[in-house]
């Protein structure tokens, strides 16, 4: 499944914004922050991190427990093998206000999550992507506070996300069996799916002169994953009756709980 319809949609919202932005009263640019209220327009950039969870990080550990990976074999050095997972958010995001306390957001966001080994510091450890994704969200988001120089923001937000998700990513990269010669996975393991998706934003905003604007607070995006059909991928090191990845499962979850980061500009009509 290809990304077009996210691309378009984000190469439509840019040039809305931008006719807004030349619409907006720019002499206000020089003039002390008036914070939020009717009429404001903010446009801003961020970046999230965090930690997923759900039934797909699940099914990532429970794949490979009990497992092992070679690392020196003159020295016969082995360790578990291991994985952890960090989220990664990355977009734009543009809210008018048409009432005071209350306005409407548009967000933008590419979602990923990355899989790493964990052999230590003294080891190489492999990273690839379990899910990545583009997406566009829609919300109110209520605020706290008009016309101060700080803001609480909550927006409930629902979206469509264009994925691909990649089940084992580094088992399948380096995980083998202790025959001679060894034997890897098998199977395939990669899934493109579009679904719905939605999450929540809990903000503080401080607004500064000249129209910039800087918040920050914790974000929850849940990533529902359509894969279609069961993976059929095996583990090299399980005996004959081998574990089934996802129980056999044609869909599963992540959750991804994050720290987020905006600065951007606000504009008045």
């Amino acid at each position: 499944m290809s990304f077009c319809l996210p691309r378009a949609a984000l190469a439509l919202a840019l040039v809305l914004a931008s006719t807004a932005l030349f619409a907006a009263d720019f002499d206000e640019l020089d003039k002390p922050p008036e914070g939020a209220h009717r009429g404001q327009m903010l446009l801003g950039a961020f970046f999230s991190i965090g930690l997923p969870f759900g039934s797909c990080i699940d099914a990532e550990n429970a794949f490979v427990k009990g497992s092992h990976h070679t690392l020196d074999k003159d020295e016969g050095t082995a360790k578990l093998f291991e994985v952890s997972h960090l989220f990664f958010g990355l977009g734009l995001s543009f809210e008018y206000m048409p009432f005071d306390h209350v306005g409407a957001k548009i967000r933008f966001k590419r979602n990923s999550v990355v899989q790493k080994t964990n052999f230590g510091p003294d080891y190489e450890n492999r990273r690839e992507y379990l899910y990545k994704d583009l997406s566009i969200y829609l919300g109110p988001s209520f605020h706290l506070t008009t016309r101060k120089r700080w803001d609480f923001t909550l927006t409930p937000m629902i979206g469509y996300a264009s994925a691909v998700y990649h089940a084992a990513p580094v088992p399948t990269r380096i995980l083998v069996s202790d025959d001679e010669p060894p034997v890897g996975m098998s199977g395939e393991n990669e899934r493109s799916f579009s679904s719905l998706s939605y999450g929540a934003e809990l903000n503080c905003t401080i607004y500064f002169s000249g129209g910039l604007f800087v918040s920050f607070g914790c974000d929850w995006t849940r990533l529902n994953c359509a894969f279609g059909k069961p993976f059929d991928i095996t583990n090299p090191q399980d005996s004959p009756t081998s574990r089934v990845y996802l129980n056999g499962g044609t869909s599963g979850v992540i959750d991804a709980a994050a720290f987020i980061l905006t600065a951007g500009y606000a504009f008045s009509n």
